[in-house]
């Protein structure tokens, strides 16, 4: 299906499945209203009835809404695959404009724009993080490319805040006297919902088989290719 350029749809699901809190919400024209959230871990057999609870709290119906918003990571491998997949099917279904961004855009939503120099993060484990620097403008803007990086090189940024699930446990790495304030989510589907009407993407289906991972899955083959 081509890349689509029309407006934000005004009736939306947004889905966040690759953050420790999986989320969704549904939302008309950035007004948030529903939202369900719960544990990753619990999320692979529950998200079609998070998705339906969701929508009887919105007071919608699956045929009534007229775009389909993910959240793309980086996060979860299996949690991102399953929320694409999901909307996927749902896309393929309805037939509807669907689309995903960055988990970045969602967490650069929930900053206050003050101007602060602004890190969003997503933990990567083994001690690493996939950040990106932001200018907490309205609208914000980023200062450099996502990447991934270690607790050192983190703390050297020096950020006047820290947004991302987990940032708090960072406070002991940093100077006393440099300490950010941080901003951890509930979840981030409705802030993704924030994300898109105040900067509308490119409604591109296609996007919802382009997870971002920022690392390479940490797998062994079973064994080497012949020759």
């Amino acid at each position: 299906m081509p890349h689509s350029t029309s407006p934000t749809p005004r009736l939306l699901l947004a889905l966040d499945t690759g953050s420790p809190v999986v989320s969704v919400a549904v939302g008309d024209r950035g007004l948030v209203l529903a939202e369900r959230s719960l544990e990753l871990s619990r999320s692979s057999g529950a998200l079609l009835s998070l998705v339906d609870e969701t929508l009887k709290a919105a007071g919608v119906t699956l045929q009534s809404l007229e775009g389909l918003l993910g959240l793309r990571g980086p996060g979860s491998f299996t949690g991102l695959r399953v929320g694409l997949a999901t909307l996927q099917g749902l896309h393929e279904a309805l037939g509807i404009p669907a689309t995903a961004i960055p988990t970045f855009e969602a967490l650069a939503a929930l900053s206050p724009g003050d101007g602060a120099q602004t890190l969003a993060a997503v933990d990567a484990r083994r001690d690493e993080w996939f950040v990106q620097p932001l200018r907490a403008d309205r609208p914000v803007r980023p200062l450099a490319l996502p990447r991934r990086i270690g607790l050192v090189e983190l703390v050297s940024l020096a950020p006047q805040r820290l947004i991302g699930f987990g940032v708090s446990r960072l406070a002991a790495a940093f100077d006393p006297e440099a300490v950010p304030a941080v901003i951890e989510p509930d979840g981030l589907a409705g802030a993704a919902l924030h994300s898109v009407e105040a900067c509308p993407p490119g409604w591109d289906p296609r996007l919802l088989a382009a997870p971002l991972y920022l690392r390479r899955p940490a797998v062994t083959p079973l064994c080497k290719a012949p020759g």
